[in-house]
């Protein structure tokens, strides 16, 4: 059982404003929010998902008088033909044509986490901001006020406790046969089988074509160079790989064979244990679904992880765990060790989370409308924050960043990459950006550009994406 889990050890100038060619809808865009647990969720992917219009009617955008062509498209393609993501790119783009991209969903589960550096997030949110500007918007999403966390949620009884308890335990764990492994030619074989997924065009099973379509199709030749077909299952192209050292384990199926990367900065802080969960697909969509429920149920604990070292830490704990084990006996493929292992690693992200990422949003926001809005210098903009203490979750950092003449902890930086692609008024709109589009985008870009090591369900829910839009497994319903 888990006892603890210790805590994880080129800038662009270019505004909002072009005017640009409109080129087709491409891809789609989301909007994505802040979670419970301080994970970045999508409110949607298309523009009508999102928040109230600022201006005019709601069910007629404004006419701006002129088109306008995506410089997230336009990089994002560039992108996808250097990949071979999806065949037929290229020739959209040299014939000017409208673009054949891969869905939001499809390129995002496919593609490493550099893929989105800072260009392309910047001009991400630059389109993003120009979508929800014209298009008509759920008025839900503007003024929209997050959960204070301040319910603490149901009292278990201790007899409750041991009942989920025994029942999630009664289901154990598949024993896995670590032991038995192909021999040579049973390896080649899956080797070019688990090859042909990454030229494959995402989406079509290759279960459902014969050997000779395969052959014809997606001749293996086109991938590889020599003999050695192991290293080409992690040639490191995309954002998942075969693990070459798991394809030789007979017992395994393909799904658990696949594996996502680790960025230079460790995007799994966990990675080794969640490969050795060999979990099925139907294991890991349920525990998606019981990380959000008891994310969403057990959040008052974030108003309390400050008090670890306090007596009353443990009483505190225990509910939150009762409540986690009571949610986890809902869904019948998960067992007891991962329900504790993932209630262990919320109260660990979310302590990172309040320690060092709580309220920045709120920060960069308010600075910005100074800058933006008052033209004033950073500094000054932040010094007015935190004389104002408009952020007391974070009035230590600001305070901290003022006391050294130079920025010690480099917040001007961060701001501006958080910030790219958002500018006060957009020319082609001829219309203020609202505080609730800027504050929402900034929370997103906080989000990704201060992102916690990402816990097993982000792992697992990625890994279900990508292994539906390669052919892997059957495409499933999965909580937005």
């Amino acid at each position: 059982m888990v006892d603890e889990m210790p805590l994880p050890h080129k800038k662009r100038d270019r505004g909002v404003g072009s005017s640009r060619r409109c080129r087709g809808d491409g891809a789609g865009f989301s909007v994505e929010s802040y979670s419970s647990d301080g994970n970045v969720s999508s409110s949607g992917t298309n523009a009508g998902d999102h928040g109230a219009s600022p201006f005019g009617s709601l069910d007629q955008p404004p006419n701006t008088g002129l088109a306008y062509e995506s410089r997230y498209h336009e990089i994002l393609v560039s992108r996808l033909v250097e990949l071979q993501l999806r065949a037929g790119v290229a020739g959209a783009v040299a014939a000017h044509d409208s673009l054949n991209l891969p869905p939001d969903e499809t390129v995002e589960a496919l593609t490493r986490t550099t893929f989105y550096d800072d260009e392309l997030r910047a001009a991400m949110v630059e389109y993003q901001l120009h979508k929800l500007l014209t298009e008509p918007h759920n008025p839900d999403l503007e003024g929209r006020e997050r959960d204070s966390g301040e319910d603490s949620g149901d009292d278990i009884a201790e007899e409750q406790f041991v009942q989920f308890s025994e029942e999630l335990k009664a289901r154990g764990s598949a024993e896995i046969d670590t032991e038995t492994q192909l021999n040579q030619e049973q390896f080649d074989r899956l080797c070019v089988k688990l090859i042909r997924y990454r030229i494959i065009a995402p989406g079509k099973h290759i279960d459902e074509l014969d050997d000779a379509t395969l052959e014809r199709e997606y001749p293996i030749e086109l991938a590889l160079g020599d003999k050695d077909l192991s290293p080409y299952l992690e040639d490191g192209a995309f954002g998942w790989y075969f693990d070459a050292d798991l394809c030789l384990l007979a017992s395994l199926s393909d799904y658990q064979r696949l594996v996502l990367p680790n960025c230079a900065w460790s995007e799994y802080e966990s990675l080794s244990q969640y490969m050795s969960f060999y979990n099925t697909p139907e294991a890991d969509r349920d525990y998606v679904l019981y990380w959000e429920k008891m994310v969403k149920e057990i959040k008052w604990l974030e108003n309390h992880v400050h008090k670890e070292d306090t007596p009353e830490w443990d009483q505190i704990r225990r509910k939150g765990l009762y409540q986690a084990i009571k949610i986890a006996a809902e869904f019948p493929n998960i067992n007891f060790s991962l329900a504790y292992y993932g209630f262990m690693e919320y109260i660990w992200r979310t302590r990172f989370y309040v320690v060092f990422v709580k309220g920045l949003d709120r920060a960069y926001f308010e600075i910005w409308k100074r800058v933006t809005g008052q033209q004033m210098c950073f500094r000054d903009a932040l010094q007015e924050v935190c004389n104002e203490n408009l952020v007391p979750s974070r009035q230590h950092t600001l305070k901290a960043e003022l006391q050294h003449p130079g920025g010690f902890l480099k917040l001007e930086q961060q701001f501006r990459r958080c910030t790219e692609g958002i500018s006060k008024e957009i020319s082609i709109c001829s219309v203020v950006v609202p505080d609730w589009i800027a504050q929402e985008l900034i929370s997103q870009e906080v989000r990704f550009k201060r992102a916690l090591p990402k816990a097993y369900a982000q792992y697992a829910k990625k890994k279900l994406k990508v292994a539906e839009a390669i052919g892997l497994i059957p495409k499933a319903e999965m909580p937005a």
